[in-house]
């Protein structure tokens, strides 16, 4: 199984220390509760959802949403409001500011720094991603967007931020979270047990069906961007009512770690929702890069063959994994219900 999660795995060149990494997010010593003068952002909006037609899954409503909300109102909502100010910042491995931004909107900012510049664009690919696999309500909504640098610098300490030439910081604004707190799945007791549940040669519990089909979506979305750090006590959390919240994605989508797509990767994993199933045949590459596209935001490193060439081997390897588990096992041992 650790061979689908790490065995292949090699961290960019900016990273340093083991695969697994405790991560532990530090409160900023500040006042949060003194007054910020609203500023208003320069931000970048998604583009009109019509311009491309990508198959993702819709709710009855014909409506996607997150947490009840209407993504795309939300989405538009996170990358262009003005931040009223910033409440609290976060520092792991990466900074993380959190913000208000007014009407109950909060957001978590992920800005550009030196050395990471292109770790924020990766949680808007993992978003993309989620929403053709048809992923719902595991992703939080991710946006690019614009912030004033004068806004968070002062709670930066001179953490390498990228200034833009108008002022303003480019980064990620992530859905906030009200609610998380750890699932324990990182451990070795978890891990032992929930191993067993991705072969389909086990069966599952009844009572944690639920909990396998999260695990395994996971697993499965996380093969297809390459993402090798997850497994750890804070990147795999559950809300309030006890899901598991896909979040934290910036180490995916390294070119590096995408073109190791050979079977050692996924070798053990026997099961997946049905749903998904159907979600990774439609996830074509063209399909992934038009929904990146919707973001607004221009991925020029996203835009050569190669890039794709290896995201569509991975996604080809993934299928064939499958199709393997199920001519061994049979549908109704490889495919989860809902």
């Amino acid at each position: 199984m650790w061979a689908l999660l790490a065995g292949c795995a090699r961290s960019p060149s900016t990273i340093r220390g083991p695969l697994l990494v405790e991560v532990t997010a530090t409160r900023a010593t500040f006042d949060a509760g003194a007054p910020v003068t609203p500023v208003v952002a320069v931000a970048v909006a998604p583009s009109d959802p019509s311009d491309v037609a990508v198959p993702v899954e819709v709710l009855h409503d014909n409506v996607r949403r997150f947490r009840g909300q209407d993504e795309e109102a939300l989405l538009r909502a996170m990358a262009t409001r003005p931040v009223v100010r910033v409440l609290h910042r976060f520092s792991s491995s990466t900074l993380v500011f959190h913000c208000d931004l007014g009407d109950g909107v909060e957001i978590a900012f992920k800005p550009a720094r030196r050395g990471e510049h292109q770790w924020w664009k990766h949680e808007v690919l993992a978003y993309r991603l989620a929403r053709v696999l048809g992923i719902v309500d595991r992703v939080p909504p991710a946006v690019s967007r614009r912030v004033p640098a004068a806004l968070i610098e002062g709670f930066a300490h001179d953490r390498d931020l990228i200034r833009e030439r108008d002022g303003s910081i480019r980064g990620v604004a992530i859905t906030w979270m009200p609610v998380l707190h750890s699932s324990g799945l990182h451990t070795a007791e978890a891990r032992h047990e929930w191993t067993r549940w991705m072969s389909a040669r086990h069966d599952i519990p009844p009572a944690h069906r639920r909990r396998a089909g999260q695990i395994a979506s996971l697993i499965a979305f996380d093969y297809l961007q390459a993402n090798f750090d997850r497994w750890n006590g804070g990147n795999v959390p559950l809300d309030e009512h006890e899901d598991m919240v896909f979040r934290d994605n910036n180490r995916g989508w390294f070119l590096e770690n995408l073109v190791l797509a050979d079977n050692g990767w996924v070798v053990n994993l026997e099961r997946i929702p049905a749903s998904l199933l159907a979600g990774v045949e439609r996830a074509t590459a063209d399909a992934v890069r038009a929904e990146v596209r919707r973001d607004g935001l221009p991925f020029h490193r996203l835009e050569t063959a190669g890039y794709w060439a290896a995201y569509s081997a991975r996604r080809t390897a993934l299928l064939r994994r499958i199709a393997a588990a199920i001519a061994e096992h049979g549908r109704e041992r490889v495919l989860l219900d809902e």
